[in-house]
Order: C-alpha cells, then structure tokens, then sequence
C-alpha cells in the first residue's frame, strides 16, 4: 500500500517529495520483527518505549517510523501525530481494507463471561449456517481448519485487522470478538466497526491497571461510546454497571437479565446431572431447552449469546433450535472425565466474584462434598487475594491453597496473603484447609480427597496450558494434570 494512504488514514503531514510512491510491505511496532519496507509505529509502553528503538527499525528496513515526539539525530523518515496508538489502529485498518466494515463483527466486553459469550454467539450462528470467525483469549478461530495460538485476550491493533481480514478472506459471514478493557484504554479497537457490542457485568479485576471501579467502567464504555448509529447493544443491566451504562448508551439496546423488563429475560436455569436446563423469555415469548453448561451464571452467558444472535437477525425459533447443540467452552466449568464416581471441574476463575460463582454453581452439581482448590497470580492486584481465601472457605467444604502464576513474586508470600483471609472466615489448618504450594502435587492430592458424589473445583487458569514461574515459563495444564492423576488413581 502506498505511504501516502497510510499518512492520510492517520493524518499525517509528510512532504510529497519524500513520500510519492514509496510502498508500504507491513506495520510494526517491534524494531527487531521489523523488515524492509515496513512502517515502525513507536509506542510507549510500561517498560519500554519505542522512540528509543528507531535506530534498530531503521536497520531493520523500516521505511519509516510514526512517532508522537521528534527523535534527533535518527536520519529514519519519522510522521509526527498526536497518540502513536490510535494512529496504529487507523493505519491498519486502511492497510488491511477496513474488513470490520464488510461483515458484521461483535464485540463482547465485561469482568466475566466475555470467553463463553463469545463462543456461544458462534456456536449460535454456526447452527443457523453463518460461518463465523472468533478472536479471543484461548485462541484465534479464522476457520475450522486455521486455529491460531492466541497471546492477549484483544490482539494489537493491527494483529486484529489482519486477523479479521483473514476471517473474511476465509468466507465468514461474521466475527465476533472478546474487547479487553486494556485494549479498549491502549486503543487497539480504535477505529474498527462493531455492529453488536455486548457488555457482560463488572467486578474488582485490573486495578493494578485502571487503579479504581471508575476508571475501569470509563475503560469497558469507550466501546459503546465508539459505536454508530446503526449498531445495537447487548447489556446485562442486573449488573449495576449494565444500568449505568444502558442510561449513557445511544442507538438500539436489547438487555438481559432477570429483571422482568428485560428484553431476553432469564426465567429459569435447573441444574441437572449432566448440563442445565435453561428457560428464556425474548420479548415476551418463551424458549426452553437443555445445554450442556454447568452454572446458574452461565444463565447469563446463554441469554447474552441470544441477545448478540438476534442483534444479528437470527430469529428467536432458530436460538431456540440452537440451545441442545451449545457445548462447553475449553477451561470454563469444564469436565474432567475418566469414568471416576466423582466429578472434577477445571475454570478460569481467578478474581474474586468468578471464584464464588463457580463454587456456587459446582454446588448445585454436587451431591457430596465440595473441595476447591486455587492459587492466585503474582504480579497482580493483591488485594484480592484475601478475599478469595474467605470465599473459599465460606462455599467450599475443603479447600486446597497452591500457586498459580507467580511471575515475579514469591509463590509462597502469596499463598500467605490467601490464607490471611481463610482464617478470617473460620479457616483451621487440617480441618477444611491444607496448603501445598507445588500445583502438581496440590492437584494429585485434592483427588485423593474425592468420594462418590463429591466434586473438586481447580480454579484460576482454565484453558491455560502454562504455568509462570519466577524462573520462566513452563509448560502445564491442569487438565492434563487431572487427567494423570486419576489414571494414577486407576481411572480411565
């Protein structure tokens, strides 16, 4: 693509002379992943900036660099703008030909649930015949047959627009994608065109980030504020946050929850021993059948999935049609199966609010004791640690203290600050906690703890299949750990 295109996508000024005709191979914002002919965009960050690697882009081949402040000495063509982030944003979408404008994408954002509503607004119109691409936190769907690896819940700006020109290049009808609250204050969706936006609900999580509740709604509303007119809204408004939000939120909104005024109205969700029946009102009409989800909050999952599906014209007998076919989604109240007489559940629930009400709907699948079993990361908001610890305590029969990610931090510290608050809710050592900071070995022996009926909750990383250690990155998967440790038990 000619520079000259880019400049005038982000408006910046150049001088002709310079610029005419010179071609454009790719955007980056990696002075050493830059190559001949691409456009280096700096952008500061929380270690790093990359005014300081001009030098390295322009070694690399870079044919130019999109800066915010003038770097001497660099003889690198540089383009002044104001904000490098919402510049990378604009300039990828004019390089990968604006494809949020020639197919439908929804963005879903919100503490919780953003993983599953994704995935069941695809499973919803891959049921109706609607191909549909996904970008998320456990991965990248382009096609069934082009699964990619995915490292941030929202991709960098122009990691997204190249992603979701291959969706399109892949014959997908629509796209849906899970909207990170960081992604959304970096900018990284600036620019790109949502025709459903869907907010889930909001609860303490990144405050190491946004620092406090405000700044964090401020961060989830700049997706609503960037909508059209043509664009509608999906908004749980049982949550606060939701009410707050449908107030401020122009054009066509659909809400969900139980409220009875509720657009998509949850009327019932029944656990029953494998999956749930769940029981919704859309507009007055009622629609009921078995999913094969486990969780009274996935009642919100299902009705927000709904609201998106019709957003997008897929009628209310087609989401009734959907609803038997809705699976699991990897990591999210998923089963352990091995043929063993007790179940074990693996989730991603690692804040506060996501740990109670994963307890509480592993409880409404047990018929015997229930053990948790939960670490906390490091590196990140300690002050929900405590409160976690109590959580535990208060819904769980047993509970298992271990690491999770520790990153920097010392794991056993943060196994301190957990316990802190078990034993502000009533936590005897020996009694209804133990602590075993190994996770491998915290795992194999929560399994030892299980009779018939009985169910183990492994919190806090789901569908991860790595653990970070102060000394690096390893591979693991509590998944395949389970798995291990009942067939060490003589299962499966």
């Amino acid at each position: 693509m000619k520079l000259t295109a880019i400049l005038g996508a982000i408006g910046a000024a150049s001088d002709p002379a310079r610029t005419f005709g010179v071609e454009i191979e790719g955007l980056e914002v990696d002075s050493r992943k830059t190559t001949p002919g691409d456009l280096f965009f700096a952008i500061p960050g929380e270690k790093a900036d990359g005014h300081d690697f001009l030098e390295m882009a322009r070694r690399n081949g870079a044919a130019g660099a999109v800066v915010s402040r003038r770097v001497t000495g660099c003889p690198l063509e540089q383009f002044v703008v104001p904000d490098t982030r919402r510049a990378l944003a604009l300039a990828a979408c004019e390089f990968y030909g604006h494809p949020s404008r020639r197919m439908p994408l929804v963005g879903v954002t919100g503490t919780n649930g953003k993983t599953t509503i994704a995935y069941l607004v695809r499973q919803i119109l891959a049921s109706q015949g609607i191909k549909c691409g996904l970008l998320g936190t456990i991965r990248n769907i382009i096609a069934e047959d082009e699964v990619l690896p995915s490292e941030l819940t929202t991709a960098m700006a122009h990691d997204i627009q190249q992603l979701l020109a291959r969706i399109r290049e892949r014959g997908n009808r629509a796209a849906v994608m899970e909207v990170s609250s960081h992604a959304l204050d970096q900018h990284r969706t600036f620019g790109t065109r949502f025709e459903v936006a869907v907010f889930t609900n909001l609860t303490p999580d990144h405050l190491d980030y946004h620092h406090d509740m405000e700044s964090y709604f401020r961060a989830k509303s700049l997706l609503f504020e960037g909508l059209d007119l043509a664009a509608r809204t999906v908004i749980g408004w049982d949550d606060p946050y939701g009410e707050r939000l449908a107030a401020q939120t122009k054009g066509a909104i659909l809400t969900f929850g139980m409220k009875k005024k509720s657009n998509i109205r949850i009327v019932k969700w029944k656990p029953l021993k494998t999956g749930s029946r769940v029981e919704l009102e859309i507009f007055g009409q009622r629609i009921a059948g078995r999913v094969k989800l486990i969780g009274g909050f996935n009642a919100y999952n299902v009705a927000a999935a709904a609201g998106a599906a019709l957003a997008l014209g897929v009628t209310r007998p087609g989401i009734q049609e959907a609803l038997s076919g809705l699976e699991p989604v990897p990591g999210r109240m998923e089963p352990v199966e091995a043929g063993q007489p007790f179940s074990v559940l693996v989730d991603y629930a690692h804040t506060p609010d996501a740990l109670d009400k994963a307890l509480a709907a592993a409880r409404e699948h047990t018929r015997g004791r229930l053990v948790s079993l939960f670490g906390c990361g490091g590196d990140r908001m300690k002050e929900k640690r405590g409160p976690m610890g109590s959580i535990s305590i208060r819904l769980a029969d047993y509970s298992v203290i271990t690491s999770d990610n520790p990153r920097t931090e010392n794991a056993e510290s943060i196994i301190e600050q957990i316990v802190a608050g078990v034993k502000a809710a009533g936590g005897v050592k020996g009694k209804n906690y133990t602590v075993i900071p190994d996770r491998r070995e915290a795992i194999r022996h929560a399994l030892t703890l299980l009779k018939e009926g009985d169910t183990l909750l492994i919190a806090g990383k789901g569908h991860e299949d790595y653990q970070i250690l102060p000394t690096g990155k390893i591979h693991f998967d509590d998944r395949e750990e389970a798995r291990e440790g009942l067939k060490e038990l003589g299962y499966g």
